[in-house]
């Protein structure tokens, strides 16, 4: 039996996933989103439960993303009047444009959001994006936003004259920018892009990373200190409390917020206590689990085992939510 609870007791920025579905499957995604994924919202009563509790921890202010926010913008509606009602300021709604189809359409839509309180749009602009989305139509988006007065935050404007060197009607891939730019063009975008190599963006640079001895690994026994993070949580729609970026790890916010007993998580609670030692030792037994001999370091070593759990023993723990993420990583 674990005796500390699992608590936080404040928060201080963060954002919300509305959805999960995308109309892209981005190399880079840390929340390994894509149209694969059930077409669900957040709901309006969830959004109340959610804002409600952020405003006692002391976030009065959050972003919106997805996966793809506005693939359905009268699905974030309810979420948007439920931030107005919970007195907590929406900074910027992430978007990666796949949505605009003109002009006019697109400005109908922000006057919508800006009618409830969104003022500021986050675009992607960057060539994991545009695998999937031409770059017409983020120019497009960006006009829009304009004519409506409501803000743009690029994200990131570094690759714009890249994304703007190939032909903006059509999506190009990274392997396309590779010939274009050169042969290290995709080793390079992680540090140009600010890559969190977490999620899929693991596994699509996994083969390009040093390699580290299990053992070697298993010599840090230091607690995960991302999971006591303050700072870039996520928030689900499903009411998953997702620390720093880690995709994959949860808590019910409403258990978090009074107390979570670490015998329900019990991968959360040995990650946070006793690192990727802990986790690895519990997995092997109590599960069987088997180490390859070399991982890509100890969130590749994470991912693996918590993979293993979902995908290979069937597991619905907990701690492990939504199962989605591991089945479409």
């Amino acid at each position: 039996m674990f005796a500390d609870m699992l608590r936080i007791n404040y928060l201080v920025s963060g954002g919300l996933i509305t959805n999960y579905r995308c109309s892209s499957r981005c190399r880079h995604c840390v929340y390994a989103s894509s149209h694969a994924w059930p077409d669900d919202y957040m709901t309006s009563s969830a959004a109340d439960e959610i804002f409600s509790l952020l405003k006692k921890l002391g976030c009065s202010s959050i972003h919106i993303g997805g996966g793809e926010p506005l693939l359905r913008p009268e699905r974030i509606f309810p979420v948007l009047e439920s931030a107005a009602g919970n007195d907590v300021d929406i900074e910027y709604i992430e978007t990666n444009a796949s949505w605009y189809k003109d002009e006019s359409s697109a400005v109908n839509i922000l006057k919508e959001l800006r009618k409830r309180g969104a003022g500021c749009l986050l675009i992607s602009i960057d060539p994991y994006h545009n695998e999937y989305i031409p770059f017409y139509k983020v120019k497009g988006l960006i006009k829009a936003c304009s004519e409506v007065n409501m803000d743009v935050f690029p994200w990131l404007m570094e690759f714009w004259d890249d994304l703007d060197a190939l032909d903006d009607r059509r999506p190009h891939s990274l392997e396309e920018y590779a010939r274009f730019f050169g042969d290290d063009y995709l080793l390079k975008l992680p540090g140009r892009y600010g890559l969190n190599l977490r999620g899929r963006a693991l596994r699509t640079y996994r083969p390009m990373m040093r390699m580290e001895s299990f053992d070697s690994i298993m010599e840090n026994p230091a607690g995960c200190s991302l999971l006591s993070g303050r700072y870039h949580f996520h928030v689900d729609l499903y009411g998953n409390y997702i620390p720093q970026s880690c995709s994959g790890l949860s808590i019910k916010l409403n258990e978090l917020i009074h107390g979570a007993d670490p015998n329900k998580y019990p991968v959360f609670y040995r990650l946070e206590h006793y690192g990727i030692k802990g986790l690895a030792e519990y997995a092997v037994k109590e599960y069987g689990y088997k180490p390859e001999s070399e991982y890509a370091g100890k969130c590749d070593l994470c991912q693996d085992i918590r993979s293993w759990l979902v995908l290979e023993l069937g597991l619905n723990l907990p701690d492990l939510q939504p199962a989605d993420y591991y089945r479409f990583i």
